[in-house]
């Protein structure tokens, strides 16, 4: 098993660039060329935590620059967004950042043939990483919504890659609040997917599909999808906010008191918990473990570890696949503990 110990730590990097995309928007470069660990695979994100207002905030960012280009993310301001708000408006370049190393499963398989990629808004971020890195031999199709063409992220740049002859791009626009010619009017719901499903049969034939953006829009057009007969293993999704909690079973169970130890950068942090109380996370958090986090929504997949001992139960899970949890691998901001005695290990990857 590969350690996690360096891979959880933040670095300082200098911000070297900032480009205006959208009056809401930016494209943040940065300076990686003194720094280590920072290689990434089109489809990852990097998590920031800066000091604002006096308060620790964390977010993670999907990085939108090919691996050849360095180090780039997307930003787009989220109304009430303490981070997202920081970032489009008030930082400069030359100013540093706390950065996490890059991570995530929402990873780009460049020997596919052809591949969809369904998203809306900042959803491109990753997607537009993708586009990047793609070649003559791979066809790639992108279902883009938006409200108007002047709040589209990269909207120039995504036109010049269609209109070139280095990559086979072909972009279906989706415009929600303005009618543009050669596009569709309306949002990316099932009604408009499943007529350009119907007028482009070779949509369905896809080796991948990529979908990014809002819980719902992820819901809905995975369950078209599926309807169509698309297997379910070439359905690859990113979501950027976690759904609504509802009241979970574990409610109802006994309460087991719980002996947990955690272990964070090669240390041990032992504690009791209740299966009804914190989560584990916050836990090790309050008994000094340096855990690694961002969303704590079950979306990003920042604070992975591995239960090398006992039990434990998610409220919700929007970033380990199947196979990982299997293994064992948890999401420390959603896990409780149900077994008497809990070892997760933060280190393992």
């Amino acid at each position: 098993m590969q350690k996690k110990i360096e891979m959880s730590k933040f670095q300082s990097l200098i911000v070297s660039d900032i480009n205006n995309l959208t009056l809401d928007s930016v494209e943040i470069n940065f300076d990686i060329s003194n720094t280590s660990n920072f290689d990434f695979v089109p489809g990852q994100y990097i998590t920031i935590k800066h000091e604002i207002n006096g308060e620790d905030i964390r977010r993670a960012y999907s990085i939108c620059s090919a691996p050849s280009e360095g180090l780039s993310i997307g930003v787009k301001r989220v109304e009430g967004g303490k981070m997202s708000t920081f970032l489009v408006n008030r930082l400069n370049i030359g100013d540093t950042l706390e950065v996490m190393p890059p991570s995530g499963n929402f990873i780009y398989n460049e020997a596919k043939k052809h591949v969809v990629a369904i998203c809306a808004g900042s959803g491109i971020t990753p997607i537009f990483s993708m586009i990047k890195s793609i070649d003559l031999n791979t066809k790639f199709s992108l279902l883009y919504g938006n409200r108007s063409e002047n709040s589209v992220m990269f909207y120039p740049e995504l036109k010049d890659i269609q209109e070139s002859d280095t990559k086979d791009l072909d972009i279906h626009w989706f415009f929600s609040k303005e009618k543009v010619s050669s596009s569709i009017y309306g949002r990316i719901d099932k009604n408009n997917l499943q007529q350009l499903l119907n007028t482009f049969n070779s949509l369905k034939d896809a080796d991948d599909f990529y979908i990014c953006g809002p819980g719902d829009l992820i819901d809905n057009v995975k369950e078209l999808l599926l309807l169509n007969k698309v297997n379910e293993s070439k359905i690859h999704f990113e979501r950027f906010t976690a759904a609504e909690k509802t009241d979970n079973d574990s409610n109802n169970n006994e309460d087991i008191m719980s002996n947990v130890t955690v272990c964070v950068d090669g240390d041990d942090f032992e504690f009791t918990l209740s299966s009804k109380g914190q989560y584990i996370l916050d836990a090790a958090m309050e008994h000094g473990a340096d855990v690694p986090y961002s969303c704590k929504g079950a979306v990003c997949c920042t604070c992975k570890g591995k239960v090398m001992e006992g039990k434990v139960t998610m409220d919700a899970n929007y970033s380990l696949s199947e196979d990982e949890v299997s293994q064992g691998y948890i999401l420390g901001c959603q896990a409780r503990p149900a077994s008497p005695n809990v070892v997760v290990d933060f280190d393992e990857m």
